[in-house]
């Protein structure tokens, strides 16, 4: 949940950092707009209104960016034109609108290429690796943030170099690395004193605050948070100092320090309030909920996440939607509301499902789209190359047919017939080597297609064993806590029965459903390896072949314990009895043999 804020907040930085010292003399200026000749001054000045308003006020900011995109075409003006694309890009990422926000980046870069200004191409980069970063694509994030910090180094931007530093970091500490991330953050740092950039300092202080957080610093994590919010403090900007507020609530939480974090909370509650940020206000909402019910306000508590339920069911953002209902089966479970919060556990795996699903499609169908344009670019160049081909085929054959006809006045009919015959022995060969050629084409585009193909099932495969592993782990704890209270509370027969149901309950769904999804997709991959397995071993019992199965995907004992909801050690022994039956004397050879069958 963090993470949503986070990236968001991460955005609306670049713009508030350099645009500070050019504030005051822009909104004097902003007046002379209707007064102003219909020139390329007039589109700047709109662009820079646009840029000061973007994250404050959405529809003010539009109307100055499409005034300036106007103007941009009726003047001829392509870099103008380019901008204002990609400014109304970044005000509908703020608003949460981001297909529209990816549709108008998309005819930004297709304008600026053109222009070929790198500073321009650097700040589009940064702009599209925060809306790849809040979507969840976190290798072409991190690709976007690379291209960027290259070109801003590059043009001397040194502010938006920090900014994607900073973001670079961000990501790398979501990743559980931590100390990878500091340093970035302290790269950027670096920059932002010599810049005596202190908006732009505050938010790598929080982003320090951040990684120590991850690390398990608590303390220190503490003093960053503080050290950013006191410096945004006196910037005045209200969405910084929101998040500040944001971050060091949720830190007091983890230190227990409830009273602190509500205040915290509320405060920037408030603030969101007012700048109508629906996502961040969900977002609020719900740990101030956690923290109310640690601080024993239970039913306020619960009547906190539930409004922010409503909220994000409002903006249709399923992951804030997931994580509601996960927060909810939390409050549910620290009031002993069991099967209320066995409901809201299996309402936020579903809401999950259909998320993961969605991102799948949208996978898929942009793979799709690549390869259409790759088969037709690849038609085209054939078409070029065959036309090239023909041209040299006419060139050669006009002079052999020049030569020949030369030679046939000068020589007898004998000589003629076998050049005739020569001739007509070379236009079978070259005939055949086309053919062959062709044949050649596309039985390589066939192998192309099906590695693609290949590739595509074994992400989707490896990305469903990752998804069996998170929920059965998160379904295994609260089994373990089930089990734990039925052990401190003997003597109840319908409480002890009630947590025995909802137990086999989630370990039915877990291990039949999970599995079946999982075998599903292995057969559609691997359709041989249950029959030649089989082959190799008739008397394997079910459980060894589920073994293999997961055994071939190269996960080890752990991850397989995870993910079939059993020991170790079981896992561990069903491993021997399957290398015994098939005969390898340790995994060195069984492994190998899994793989490759």
């Amino acid at each position: 949940m963090k993470r949503l804020l986070f990236v968001f907040l991460l955005g609306t930085s670049l713009a508030a950092r350099a645009a500070e010292s050019r504030d005051s003399t822009l909104l004097q200026r902003e007046p002379q707009l209707s007064s102003m000749p219909v020139d390329t001054t007039k589109v700047r000045l709109l662009l820079e209104l646009g840029r000061y308003y973007c994250s404050r006020e959405n529809d003010r900011s539009l109307l100055y960016l499409q005034q300036a995109l106007a103007l941009s075409m009726e003047t001829g003006y392509l870099r103008g034109a380019g901008l204002s694309y990609l400014w109304q890009g970044r005000v509908y990422y703020y608003k949460d609108e981001y297909l529209l926000a990816g549709s108008y980046l998309a005819r930004a870069r297709e304008v600026l290429e053109k222009e070929g200004n790198s500073a321009d191409r650097a700040l589009w980069h940064f702009a599209m690796a925060t809306l790849r970063d809040v979507n969840g694509d976190f290798s072409l994030a991190v690709k976007e943030y690379q291209e960027a910090i290259r070109l801003a180094h590059q043009t001397g931007n040194e502010q938006l170099r920090a900014a994607s530093l900073v973001s670079l970091g961000s990501i790398i500490n979501r990743m559980n690395e931590p100390g990878n991330a500091l340093v970035y953050f302290r790269e950027a740092l670096a920059i932002q004193q010599r810049l005596k950039e202190e908006p732009g300092a505050a938010s790598t202080y929080t982003n320090i605050g951040s990684a120590f957080e991850t690390s398990g610093h608590l303390d220190s994590a503490l003093s960053y948070y503080r050290k950013g919010y006191q410096m945004r403090l006196s910037g005045k900007e209200i969405r910084p100092i929101a998040h500040s507020e944001y971050s060091l609530g949720a830190l007091y939480v983890k230190m227990k320090r409830y009273a602190e974090a509500i205040i915290l909370f509320e405060k920037a509650r408030e603030k969101y309030l007012r700048l109508e940020e629906k996502a961040g206000l969900c977002m609020v909402d719900l740990d101030l909920a956690v923290a109310m019910d640690h601080a024993g306000n239970k039913i306020p508590a619960h009547r906190k996440a539930l409004n922010a339920l409503e909220g994000v069911k409002a903006i249709k953002n399923r992951e804030l939607i997931v994580r509601c209902y996960e927060t909810l089966g939390e409050l549910a479970a620290s009031n002993r509301q069991y099967p209320e919060a066995y409901q809201y556990i299996l309402l936020a795996r579903k809401t999950g499902d259909t998320l993961a699903g969605q991102k799948k499609a949208q996978v898929i169908k942009e793979m799709e789209g690549r390869f259409r344009l790759q088969e037709a670019n690849n038609k085209l160049d054939g078409l070029k190359v065959r036309e090239k081909a023909q041209l040299r085929y006419i060139l050669l054959l006009s002079v052999t047919l020049g030569t020949l006809l030369g030679a046939l006045v000068l020589t007898i009919l004998l000589y003629r017939q076998k050049t005739v015959a020569h001739r007509r022995q070379k236009k079978l060969f070259e005939q055949e080597v086309i053919i062959r050629s062709q044949q050649e084409e596309l039985a390589g585009k066939e192998q192309q297609l099906l590695r693609e193909k290949v590739d595509t099932q074994e992400r989707e495969l490896a990305a469903k064993a990752l998804e069996m592993l998170r929920i059965n782990e998160t379904l295994g704890n609260i089994i373990e806590r089930l089990q734990h209270i039925r052990r401190l509370q003997p003597g109840h027969p319908d409480q002890e029965d009630e947590i025995g149901k909802i137990v086999r309950e989630i370990e039915y769904h877990t291990q039949h459903n999970a599995w079946q999804e999982f075998d599903t997709i292995f057969r559609n991959i691997h359709r041989e390896f249950y029959d030649r397995l089989l082959e190799k071993c008739p008397d394997l019992t079910s459980a060894e072949i589920k073994i293999a199965a997961l055994l071939k995907l190269n996960l080890s004992t752990k991850e397989i314990a995870a993910i079939t909801l059993k020991s170790e050690e079981g896992i561990k022994s069903t491993r021997y009895r399957l290398r015994k039956k098939l005969h390898f004397t340790s995994d060195e050879h069984l492994i190998p043999f899994l793989l490759q069958l």
